[in-house]
This record gives C-alpha cells, structure tokens and sequence, in this order.
C-alpha cells in the first residue's frame, strides 16, 4: 500500500517534521537542565543522571516495540498512542514536586516519544513511493540535525528565562498533530497478527539496558548480566515459531554491514554534539547562550545538506551518497583535529562541515540498509537499525565523556585526542559499508 506523493509531500511530512523535531528539543534541552534539576532537588551527579539514563534506556528498546507493534496494529493507532503517552508524561513532569516522579514521568515521555522516530523510518520505508522516499528520509534526518543544534538555544532560553519544568510543555504543542495524523494516514490491510513474544521482548530490553547503565552510569560489572541476557535472548530467537525479532533478518550480509556501521559511525557523530559545546565553554570561556548561537549554523548547515541529500538519493540511490557523507564528516573531524582551541569562529566552521556530513549519512544509510531487507521484514529491520543508531549514541556520548575526564577538559589537545578516535573509528565504518555497498552515481 503505498501513499500518493502529493499527500506525503504536502500534509504528511510537515506533521513527521513537527513531531520528530520536538521530540529531539525534548532529549536535547533536559541535558542542560541537569544542574538545575539537580540543585533544585538536592540529589548528587550519580543521582541526576537518572534523568537522561533512563530516558535513553527506555527510548532505545521502544523503537524495536514500536517497529514490532507496526505488524500487529495500524500505523496511525499507535503514533496516536505514542503521542498521547508522550504528552502524559509531560504533563506528569510539569506538576511533580518529587524526584522520583521526575524521573518516572521521564520514563513515560521516552515510552511515548520513542515511537516517534521508528514510526516516521516505517512510513517511509515501507509506505511511501520509492521515487520520493529519499527525499522524505532527508527530511527526517534535516529535522533532527537541526533539533540536535537549535536546542541548545531553545533550552537555555526557556530554563533561563522561566524555569527548567516548562521544558515538559514543549510537547503538549504535539496534541492537534494527532487529529492531522490520523486522518492522512490510511488503515493497513496487511497486518500480520502473530503472537507477541514478550518474554523475547524483556530478555532483549533488559540486555539494552545494562548496555546503556554500564556506559553511561561506569557501571562495569553489568557486563555480565548483558552477556547472560544476551545469551538467552540469542537463544531463544531461534528456539520458538514466532520471536520478537526473527533471525532471519540477519541473514542478509548487507544488513548487518549496514548495522555495524551505523554502530561504529553514530557514536562518534554524538560524541561530537557532546563535546563542542564543552570545548566552546572550557576552552574559549563562553557563556550557554554564546555557544547556542556558535552551534546554530552548524545546525542550519545540516539541515540543508539532509534536504539536498535526500534528492541525490532519489536520483543516486543511497550507497554513493552514503559514502559521500563519510568523506565530508571525516573532513570535519580531521580540521577540527587540527584547527582544535584556535578560534571559536574556525571551530564553527569546522562544526559546519562535519555536521553536514552527519545529516548525509543520517538520511541515506537508512535507505540503503532498508534496501538490503525483504518486504515483509523492513518495518522490524528498521526497528532494529534504530535501537543500534541510538545505543551507539549513547555510548559514544558517554566514552567522550570519559575520555575527557581522564584527558582533562580544559586542554585543547584533549578534544584533538578525542576526535582522531571519531576520524578512526568513521574510517573503518566507511570500509565496513563499501564491502556491501558498491552502487555508483551514474
């Protein structure tokens, strides 16, 4: 079932838009809330972190449900669901006067919100016109890029301006989509009602979830338990009839090209949004809203080059303009390597080029991994692609940060250390792409 171009183009991608872009606002400004949170409570840094843990713990394993729900329910009911529980959640945070509840009704917003960003890749993965596909891909990839750096500035405004808890109403501006959505999105006839394994479906949340705890929180000893979960998960996938992710899907050489990576080239792409602003403000002594505007044409940048990325796919194909993108990120990591604790303008500019090669890898590697997949497994096949985008985020973040611990935050050489581990490790992702990907622009 595929939707005319012209209701994608004109009603249904500005809506995709809106939504993926307050969600990535959502993540981005609550990161600079955390001194804030933490003060106004009085609970200590390892406390606080709870915050952003938990969110990206829960927002992680939901793309792979919502990606397996999208085979049992119609699309529109469950961005509707998402999108309710996404406001729920933020209207809990807004009136809590407890910690705990915080973080509780940051765990609902991630369970909503989470939704978000798979459905958008399964609508255009599987039911949008190939002939327009790319271009749709780009614009979901422009819209984080440009959420991924306007939200610095929107966060600082309003927690500095008014006070970190109206960060939860950004969301509530979500509730008219949802009338919008579900009527430009047609009911499915092609749902396939297979018993959920959910049993299948813990054993996979929780080896996520020590992943992301033993990173994120220096949690060593939760290794173990991911390996067991693992271990078990792996086991029982190919044990039963009907698994939470069938192993057929990884059958495909390409696709597993396509997940490694995405696992080796998202981490350092993060690791970048985490480290620049720390440079702008340890090494050039800048307040947040002087960084804010610093970042903003990087962000600007990289949400044309995702438009005009998208159309070179449609004309291309994704595999040329896929490597591409590499060649112009690792560009930006070599001149910042270089040019790194100069000049906060140069740093800019450097900014510039490496985001833009983000966006170009962001909007086509999804449909190059999409392409390597039958058609009854591109919906769950993307599900999975995403919880690798977003773990490999989270644990670049995280290995930045402890990188600059041990390095030192306010030396120059630091970041330079730092970003020639992102130049390598994008390197190898690009040779790892090219064994599969070959296809040329003609």
């Amino acid at each position: 079932m595929d939707l005319e171009p012209r209701q994608v183009r004109l009603y249904i991608a500005p809506l995709l838009s809106l939504t993926i872009f307050l969600s990535v606002l959502n993540g981005v400004t609550f990161n600079l809330a955390v001194p804030d949170i933490a003060a106004d409570y009085a609970v200590s840094p390892a406390m606080v972190s709870w915050v952003v843990t938990a969110y990206i713990v829960i927002f992680a394993f939901g793309s792979v449900m919502y990606a397996r729900l999208g085979q049992r329910f119609h699309l529109r009911d469950l961005i509707t669901a998402g999108l309710l529980i996404f406001c729920l959640g933020s209207l809990l945070g807004f009136f809590t006067d407890s910690y705990h509840m915080l973080v509780a009704a940051r765990m609902i917003q991630a369970a909503g919100a989470s939704g978000i960003p798979a459905l958008s890749m399964v609508l255009a993965t599987v039911y949008v016109p190939v002939k327009i596909r790319g271009r749709l891909l780009g614009l979901i990839a422009s819209t984080v890029a440009f959420g991924l750096g306007i939200g610095p500035i929107i966060g600082g405004l309003i927690a500095g301006y008014l006070h970190w808890n109206y960060l939860f109403l950004m969301p509530l501006l979500l509730l008219p989509s949802i009338y919008l959505l579900r009527r430009a999105l047609p009911r499915q006839s092609d749902l396939v009602r297979k018993p959920l394994d959910l049993p299948g479906a813990l054993l996979l949340a929780g080896t996520v979830g020590c992943l992301l705890f033993m990173v994120n929180l220096v949690m060593w000893w939760l290794l173990l338990p991911a390996l067991v979960l693992g271990t078990l998960f792996a086991r029982r996938i190919i044990s039963i009839s009907y698994p939470f992710v069938s192993p057929e899907l990884f059958g495909s050489p390409g696709y597993l090209h396509g997940l490694l990576t995405a696992l080796l080239a998202m981490g350092t792409i993060f690791a970048t949004f985490f480290l620049m602003p720390l440079m702008f403000r340890h090494i050039y002594d800048m307040p947040t809203l002087h960084i804010g505007l610093y970042l903003f044409p990087g962000a600007m940048s990289a949400a044309l080059a995702g438009l005009v990325a998208g159309r070179f796919v449609d004309r291309c194909g994704a595999a040329p303009v896929v490597r591409t993108g590499f060649l112009i990120l690792m560009t930006g990591f070599g001149l910042i390597i270089l040019t790194a604790g100069q000049s906060p303008v140069v740093s800019a500019l450097c900014l510039i080029v490496a985001n833009s090669g983000f966006t170009i890898i962001h909007s086509s590697l999804a449909g190059a991994v999409s392409g390597t997949l039958p058609e009854g497994r591109v919906g769950l096949g993307m599900g999975v692609f995403n919880l690798v985008f977003f773990v490999s985020g989270a644990m670049g973040t995280a290995s930045a940060g402890m990188f600059l611990d041990v390095l030192g935050h306010d030396q120059s050489g630091s970041y330079s250390f730092i970003f020639a581990g992102c130049l390598a490790l994008a390197l190898a992702a690009l040779f790892i792409f090219k064994r599969s990907f070959t296809q040329t622009c003609k």
